[in-house]
């Protein structure tokens, strides 16, 4: 074999051995998707409001390799408990409390939380208590906006006093600047679909009634709130890196 070929050879197998750095073993940048759920339970003014809920999101974050985190999130809120329900419908309800549709029957009429939190991601993970460089505990601050209103339900429209427009003088759509922070541990293996986080959160809403009348009150409701909500978060991670190179060439 010729000097040249050896010399080839042996800058060719450093190269690989470099590119076969991996997530098990080397710190890298890793840019990555994520989809989660999360449990809540409300406090503050949330708690005079609603029960009990749920989100559903995704976001995008990247990893640094020296362990910070920057990204964008969103969280769809959503819930079955609506607090005080016989407040609602107060000038539209008969004596029985129920709502008379067009065709003079009693209407069903259902109420459900819904809302969304859409936040800037700033963070840190640390590489400690781990298996791998790039696995480890993490801190983030969430900052960016939340909504939350009562979605009223009447199956097939047929009582125009709570649909379209007029279900705005009820719905008590909220909305306002939000903070959160999320204390987690985020565990990323080698195979792409092997690899999620868990932690614990606590969402801030400095909000605002959204409405400038409520007609079960017969007020403007736009006092300003202090929502807030506390629970665990799950997500499933799908990393963006480069594929780790581990083939070997002859001369």
């Amino acid at each position: 074999m010729r000097p040249r070929n050896v010399v080839i050879i042996f800058f060719f197998f450093i190269s690989t051995g470099l590119k076969a750095q991996s997530v098990r073993d080397t710190l890298i940048n890793i840019a990555m998707f994520g989809f989660h759920y999360s449990f809540h339970m409300p406090a503050g003014d949330m708690a005079d409001r609603f029960g009990n809920s749920n989100t559903v999101g995704g976001d995008f974050v990247f990893k640094s390799s020296s362990g910070w985190i920057a990204g964008l999130d969103y969280s769809f809120l959503f819930g079955e408990k609506i607090i005080n329900r016989d407040d609602y419908f107060k000038g539209i309800r008969n004596k029985q409390g129920f709502v008379i549709d067009g065709n003079g029957m009693l209407a069903e009429v259902f109420l459900y939380e819904r809302g969304f939190n859409a936040a800037v991601i700033l963070g840190k993970q640390f590489n400690i208590w781990n298996p791998n460089p790039n696995s480890g505990p993490f801190i983030q601050l969430h900052g960016g906006f939340m909504q939350h209103y009562v979605r009223i339900e009447n199956p097939y429209k047929t009582a125009p006093q709570v649909n379209g427009d007029y279900a705005k003088l009820y719905d008590r759509m909220t909305a306002g600047f939000s903070l959160s922070e999320f204390v987690g541990y985020r565990f990323m293996g080698n195979n792409r679909l092997w690899n999620f986080y868990a932690g614990f959160e606590f969402i801030q809403g400095f909000t605002k009634g959204m409405r400038t009348y409520n007609a079960d009150d017969m007020t403007s409701d736009e006092s300003k709130r202090h929502d807030l909500l506390y629970g665990i978060r799950v997500g499933w991670v799908i990393p963006l890196y480069g594929k780790t190179k581990r083939d070997f060439y002859y001369f």
